[in-house]
């Protein structure tokens, strides 16, 4: 039985070479180089032309091996009708494409095409040109596009530089030394026809690259006959790229600005916001409907908002005024300053800035190291965006006990100083890429620690020393000791959620304050 299926490896070889065309050929119409398929059909060729040699002292002398071998012959007829069928249905579809291209191409204003190989000979061309060479199709398809061109037409400017037909032929000659796949060219070129009229052609010039290598160019465009018309659209393209470049400009000191700058679209009933505000009021994105974020105002403040917006006029655009808007779970206050843009009579425009107001419980220390760190409006977020990440980190409220009594035997300005370099400290010994730290009043701070090395190492700096947290500092010859007390809580061992988190770290610090406590700091999970 198995005998009767046995066929010599020639024939395995002959298949083989078949896929490896049609693999290939695959290849250039994806124009990608299919590695993987390349590689097992270079092995089946090899693998059948191996056999060819060994097939009666090696197939047929063992009974297994002819199984296997039969089973692996008709796999190989398998594969190529696989390989057979993906190559037509490419072929089909790119020819398709080409069609559609073709189609597409007659119904629109660009009313010119030529495609040339890298020997610059003509694969396909225009109708609306050959009617300029007094030519038809077959008598230029596979001939040298010069060599048509020479016999019929006159070029005499090239972006708006004389030039004459070996100008252009050199000119050529050359693109094809020199391009790149991503390359493209616009280029306008003044002929006389065949009947000596003046034709311009407006055209839009790409390579065409096969697996990494020019295969040749094509041209699309459309053509023109009157010089006046074809200097209108010139200015008007000039026109264009001036406000393009306009508005590209517009776009990038919005989104470079530091300040939160907003632009309300009152037709579409949208806001768009710049990268500043939108990070500040934690915003999934920097265009929202404008329901969707008036829905955020507190009711009463929107009533006002609303109120202001609606009585602007061309006499009174601008307006400014605070209201709250909820961000996660909570009121920050926003001031808005905007104008509404009556110059522009097409579009109903408002445009300003937005600043959200952080409230501070603590006088400024004019000390930047104090003064430019986060308040409390942005722990919650901050660790709401920790959790997001999906790592254990752990949060520490730290209480400078023994400032008020540097400030009444120093002065207030020592006792700044010390939570100066206090806080310095703390951010050179905890303070990682992803933690922070962020001033809850005048006293207390807070800090989020995400190394775990720089867990282990607080932890143990606790447990060693009872005085571990306190610094000692010399201002001249004022002596200045600080007294820290410290609460830990760890995010999910200790809290599920951020609320609870700093909770939980305020209860250990509280417990780390008590009289009876030992020590200066107190983990949540030492006492829960």
């Amino acid at each position: 039985m198995i005998e009767a299926l046995l066929q010599h490896p020639i024939f395995g070889v002959i298949i083989s070479i078949f896929i490896m065309i049609l693999i290939i050929t695959e290849s250039i119409l994806k124009e990608r180089l299919l590695k993987n398929r390349l590689t097992f059909s270079f092995v089946n060729v090899a693998f059948f032309v191996l056999l060819t040699f060994t097939y009666e002292t090696f197939i047929l002398a063992h009974q297994d091996f002819k199984v296997a071998y039969v089973v692996y012959t008709y796999f190989n007829y398998f594969i190529f009708l696989v390989a057979l069928y993906q190559t037509f249905r490419n072929a089909i579809l790119n020819a398709s494409q080409y069609q559609l291209f073709i189609k597409g191409v007659k119904n629109t204003k660009w009313n010119v095409y030529y495609v040339v190989d890298h020997k610059e000979r003509i694969k396909d061309i225009s109708i609306s040109l050959l009617r300029e060479l007094n030519l038809d199709k077959q008598e230029v398809v596979g001939k040298k596009l010069f060599q048509v061109f020479n016999s019929k037409i006159r070029f005499t400017k090239m972006n708006g530089e004389d030039i004459n037909d070996r100008t252009l032929e050199k000119y050529y000659n050359d693109y094809r030394k020199t391009v790149k796949p991503s390359d493209t060219e616009d280029q306008e070129l003044h002929f006389q026809n065949f009947n000596g009229e003046t034709v311009i052609l407006h055209l839009n010039m790409q390579p065409l690259y096969v697996l990494g290598k020019y295969r040749g160019r094509m041209c699309v465009g459309e053509k023109k006959t009157d010089e006046a018309l074809m200097q209108v659209e010139r200015e008007l393209k000039k026109t264009d790229h001036e406000l393009e470049s306009i508005r590209h400009k517009f776009i990038a000191t919005l989104e470079l600005s530091e300040d939160g700058l907003f632009y309300i679209d009152l037709d579409e009933k949208t806001i768009w916001l710049n990268d500043t505000v939108k990070d500040q009021l934690k915003l999934p994105t920097n265009l929202l409907e404008m329901n969707e974020y008036r829905k955020q105002i507190e009711p009463n403040d929107l009533k006002k908002y609303l109120s202001v917006v609606s009585d602007l006029t061309p006499n009174k655009p601008s307006y400014s005024l605070s209201y709250r808007l909820m961000i996660d779970g909570q009121y920050v206050w926003v001031k808005e300053k905007g104008k509404r843009l009556f110059e522009d009579q097409k579009t109903s425009v408002i445009m300003g800035i937005m600043t959200p107001l952080h409230s501070a419980h603590f006088r400024k220390t004019h000390i930047e190291v104090l003064d430019a760190l986060k308040d409390e409006n942005y722990l919650l977020p901050d660790l709401k965006q920790l959790i997001k990440n999906g790592r254990p980190f752990q949060l520490a409220i730290i209480n400078l006990k023994n400032i008020p009594k540097v400030n009444e035997l120093h002065g207030r300005e020592v006792g700044n100083m010390l939570m100066a370099q206090y806080i310095t400290r703390l951010k050179t010994s905890f303070l990682t890429e992803s933690s922070d730290i962020y001033r809850l009043s005048g006293l207390e701070f807070a800090i989020t620690i995400t190394d775990a090395r720089k867990m282990a190492s607080l932890s143990q700096g606790i447990r060693a020393q009872e005085n571990y947290l306190n610094m000692s500092i010399e201002y001249g010859a004022i002596t200045a000791e600080l007294e820290v007390f410290i609460g830990i809580a760890q995010m999910y061992d200790d809290a599920i959620n951020a609320q609870d988190l700093y909770q939980n770290a305020v209860t250990a610090l509280k417990t780390a304050q008590l009289p009876q406590y030992r020590g200066q700091g107190c983990y949540f999970k030492d006492i829960k």
